[in-house]
């Protein structure tokens, strides 16, 4: 009985595992299967790191990247553990480890200063350590993407730069920067839901793998590889997007309901659809709003007070082009009535006619005795009164663009 027990509670605890981490190829098969070409390299004895507070002995192995940073769920896992552990910016990344993004996650993983590696969300990465190649006198990292979005940018002008050979399940993809080229690389790769993998370049050229074929993608080209399949011939990526509404710098106030944003920008007769992205930061690390469209328009009605940066990126099948320019807008809760300054009559009049005066905002609306009067682009304005004999009651009313209103009111008695 007691073994039957036991047996069952290891059952519960193998099908909570399979169902919190992710399952299918392993990690360990996944990077033999890309670790075609092995590098022996001695770690230095009893070299270390502080980590949050740890110190993380590297007598066994040599740093590989730092990961720099990360926004809301980022996990990473030792080579050697099955444990998921919380990933801080600061982490220390050693062979064979893995870092995993969950969702509207990402993370930024750096190798040194010439060589950046950001990930997407959903997103499992396995990084090895870098190898100084003797033959070709550079610094080279391997890595295996498993599944998501990785952007890297790697400075070609430093001939320090990382050499770095990413693998995905359905193809190789080996950077041209540092001694190869003088200019910058800047990639893309994703590994999309039937396995293939999409590469991207944006500036410089990478050389993609499969199936015994080799194809180099050049500035502004794209490649799609599907598993077991050779890559396909680099095409040019999309366009930028020319954006529309809302306009740089516009303002949108609201007094109790926060108001529609309405989001256009010009179609491109080429693109399937449209990657839209809305954050709380110019650098996007705080994402409000991450979704693709068909259509070139999207409308936002629930955004609180403050300022927002969006952009747009136009897409060809899984083919992903450049980032529109950024814009900026901002939200704005005003419940402050509009300033209302006027010029009444005396409480007497002798006469029945009287030019009123007065000033308020220049996009207020005013009337006078219910009746509405044009105001000036500095919010001046007048009008004629024509006052009854007896006792006169003058209402004005200015309502800004919220409606908060601002009332002045004066008895008069015309004789």
């Amino acid at each position: 009985m007691t073994i039957l027990l036991v047996l069952s509670f290891f059952s519960i605890f193998l099908y909570l595992l399979n169902s919190l981490f992710p399952t299918g190829v392993s990690l360990q098969s996944l990077v033999d299967q890309r670790d075609a070409q092995r590098y022996s390299a001695r770690a230095t004895p009893g070299s270390h790191a502080i980590e949050h507070g740890e110190v993380v002995t590297a007598s066994w192995q040599e740093l590989a990247a730092i990961v720099t940073q990360t926004q809301n769920k980022v996990k990473s896992k030792r080579a050697e553990t099955i444990v998921w552990m919380s990933t801080k910016v600061g982490k220390h990344l050693f062979d064979r480890d893995a870092v995993q993004t969950l969702d509207r996650s990402a993370a930024e993983i750096t190798f040194d200063e010439h060589s950046i590696l950001n990930m997407g969300e959903n997103s499992l990465l396995i990084i090895k350590k870098q190898i100084q190649d003797p033959l070709f006198r550079e610094k080279r990292s391997f890595m295996v993407l498993v599944d998501g979005d990785l952007r890297g940018r790697i400075n070609g002008s430093n001939p320090n730069s990382v050499f770095i050979e990413i693998g995905t399940p359905a193809a190789t993809i080996n950077t041209k920067g540092g001694a190869a080229t003088k200019k910058e690389l800047d990639f893309k790769i994703s590994v999309n839901p039937d396995k293939s993998s999409t590469i991207a370049v944006y500036s410089g050229s990478a050389e993609v793998e499969a199936n015994g074929k080799k194809v180099i993608v050049k500035e502004n080209q794209a490649t799609v590889v599907a598993m077991g399949q050779a890559p396909l011939k680099p095409r040019v990526i999309p366009k930028v997007v020319a954006l529309g509404m809302p306009a740089k710098g516009r303002i949108y106030p609201y007094r109790d309901l926060p108001p529609r944003i309405r989001f256009h920008w010009k179609d491109q007769a080429a693109a399937t659809g449209y990657h839209f992205l809305l954050a709380r930061d110019p650098d996007f690390q705080e994402i409000v709003t991450e979704d693709t469209f068909e259509g070139n328009k999207f409308k936002h009605g629930n955004l609180v007070e403050g300022t927002y940066y969006w952009k747009v990126s136009a897409r060809s099948e899984s083919i992903e082009g450049f980032f529109s320019e950024v814009r900026q807008f901002r939200v704005l809760r005003d419940n402050t009535p509009p300033s209302l300054d006027v010029r009444f009559p005396p409480n007497t009049v002798y006469g029945g006619d009287f030019l009123m005066e007065g000033k308020t905002e220049p996009n207020a609306t005013v009337y006078i005795g219910g009746q509405r009067v044009d105001i000036s682009s500095t919010g001046k304005f007048t009008h004629p009164l024509n006052l009854l004999p007896g006792m006169n009651v003058i209402v004005v009313e200015a309502f800004d663009m919220v409606n908060n209103v601002a009332y002045s009111s004066k008895r008069v008695v015309s004789k």
